[in-house]
């Protein structure tokens, strides 16, 4: 059977899946366990479309039967919970969904539960591959979550300036609410994975 092909986008995300199964690193950002019976290789893709589908496509190369976009997702929808999985009705973005209002209007444009970045185009590389492929995301933030304070007004992702705005107090309880909420999502995300590969081993 061939190994199972996991793009998680971050360490952060993939933190609790690669200290439980005991991933191996093979190349910077690949990894390989045995989970339920499978083979696993996992890349740890970084944020965004193309680096996933760059990852897909590495995946590919090297041989997996199937991929599975994993990682953290965020809630459309007022009564999905924190920890929630996600497999279907999510839609994905390019830049990220701070804000109540913003997440309320993706719902009503897209019919989607869930938001994230990276699925559509890991769907895009293994159907131009031919391999099936499966989604496990989870909300690690709700859909009442304003997430200005932290990631900014503008569209683009940057980490280094979410370390600036660390250094405000102000941002330090929305910041430690958010490490809480993403620590489950980690432990549930480990959880799912289990699960799907003991149920197609």
């Amino acid at each position: 059977m061939k190994p199972v092909g996991l793009i998680i986008p971050t360490r952060w995300e993939a933190g609790e899946a690669l200290k439980r199964f005991h991933f191996k690193r093979e190349q910077h950002h690949r990894y390989r366990a045995r989970i339920g019976g499978r083979d696993v290789l996992l890349i740890l893709s970084g944020v965004g479309a193309e680096p996933a589908r760059q990852a897909a496509y590495d995946l590919c190369a090297a041989g997996v039967g199937e991929l599975v976009s994993a990682g953290f997702c965020g809630a459309l929808v007022p009564n999905l919970d924190m920890g929630s999985l996600v497999t279907h009705r999510l839609t994905t973005v390019p830049h990220p969904v701070k804000t109540a209002a913003e997440r309320q209007a993706l719902a009503e444009k897209t019919s989607a539960v869930a938001v994230d970045m990276e699925t559509q185009a890991i769907v895009e590389a293994g159907t131009r591959r031919g391999l099936p492929v499966r989604i496990l995301r989870v909300v690690s933030d709700r859909r009442e979550d304003d997430l200005t304070p932290l990631f900014g007004s503008d569209g683009e992702f940057s980490a280094w300036r979410i370390a600036l705005r660390l250094l405000n107090p102000a941002v330090w309880p929305l910041a430690a609410r958010l490490r809480r909420q993403s620590r489950l999502a980690a432990l549930r995300l480990a959880d799912a994975v289990e699960a799907l590969l003991k149920s197609t081993s």
